[in-house]
C-alpha cells in the first residue's frame, strides 16, 4: 500500500489526474500526513569578541609654529655607574622629539648655551635659572627635573617651565620597576606623554574681542588653563584645485 501511494504522488506530479488524485485521497485515508518541510534557518551568528574600535579624534590643524622646547640635564640621585653608557639626557631628548608635539632644540645648541653662562650639566638648576636659559636658546619653555634611585626601583619628575615668566606650566611623574633601558625607557615615555597629554591640541573660536580681551568657546573642561599661549588667525577662502576641484587648503 505504501509503495502504491508513494508512485500515485510521483505520477502526480508528472501528469495530474482527477481520477489518480481520487484514488490517493482514498489510500491515504485515516493516515498521518506527511510532516511539512521546515525550511532550513541559518545558524546564529555568535558575536564578535573583538572590541569594536574606538572612532578616531578629529584632527587639530597647528597654526604656526610648534612650541618650542629645550631638555636641560636631569639632576640624578643615587644613580651612579649602573647604568653605563646609559645617556639619560640623550633618552629624553628622543622621546620628547618622537612626540611631534614639541620643536626639540639640538643637544648641541643646548650645551653651547651652558658653557657661555658656565653652567655645568649636573642638572641642578632652579626654575629661575632654567627660564633664563630658555631665554638664551630662544624656547618657549624647557624641560628640566630630576631622577632618583631607590633599591632597584627609580622616578623621574619633570617639569615644564615657562621661559618668559619662570612659570611651571606642567609638572609630571613616572616610576620605574628596574635600572635597565627597558624599564628607564618606559619610564620617561610615560612621563613626557602625561606633558602631552597635559598640553591638549585643541580648536575653538573667538566669540566676542573687546579691546585687549578676548573670550573664546574654549574653557577648563576642554584643557585650557591661566597662562596658556593660543593662535589667533582668520580662515581665508577656500583653495579648489582647478581641475579636481578638491579643496587643498584655505588662503
Amino acid at each position: 500500500m505504501e509503495r502504491a501511494r508513494q508512485y500515485l504522488q510521483l505520477s502526480l506530479r508528472q501528469s495530474s489526474s482527477s481520477r489518480a488524485t481520487e484514488y490517493l485521497n482514498k489510500i491515504t485515508a485515516g493516515q498521518a500526513p506527511p510532516p511539512t518541510p521546515v525550511p532550513a534557518q541559518p545558524a546564529a551568528t555568535t558575536p564578535s569578541s573583538k572590541t569594536p574600535k574606538p572612532a578616531a579624534e578629529p584632527s587639530t590643524t597647528i597654526i604656526g609654529d610648534r612650541l618650542s622646547i629645550a631638555i636641560l640635564p636631569f639632576e640624578t640621585k643615587g644613580i651612579g655607574g649602573e647604568l653605563g653608557e646609559i645617556d639619560l639626557l640623550d633618552k629624553i631628548t628622543t622621546v620628547f622629539f618622537n612626540l611631534h608635539r614639541f620643536k626639540v632644540i639640538e643637544r648641541a645648541q643646548l650645551e653651547k648655551v651652558l658653557s657661555e653662562q658656565q653652567l655645568g650639566m649636573t642638572g641642578v638648576i632652579d626654575a629661575s635659572t632654567a627660564a633664563e636659559i630658555g631665554k638664551g636658546i630662544g624656547v618657549d619653555a624647557v624641560v628640566c627635573g630630576s631622577i632618583a634611585r631607590t633599591g632597584n626601583a627609580a622616578s623621574i619628575d619633570a617639569r615644564l617651565i615657562d621661559t618668559e615668566t619662570a612659570a611651571i606650566i606642567t609638572a609630571q611623574d613616572a616610576y620605574a620597576n628596574g635600572l635597565n633601558l627597558p624599564a628607564l625607557s618606559q619610564m620617561i615615555q610615560e612621563a613626557a606623554n602625561k606633558i602631552k597629554n597635559d598640553l591638549p591640541l585643541i580648536t575653538g573660536y573667538v566669540i566676542q574681542a573687546e579691546q585687549d580681551r578676548l573670550t573664546l568657546d574654549l574653557g577648563r573642561s576642554r584643557g585650557i588653563r591661566k597662562g596658556m599661549k593660543c593662535h589667533v588667525y582668520r580662515e581665508g577662502e577656500p583653495i579648489v584645485h582647478p581641475v579636481t576641484k578638491e579643496v587643498i587648503g584655505k588662503g
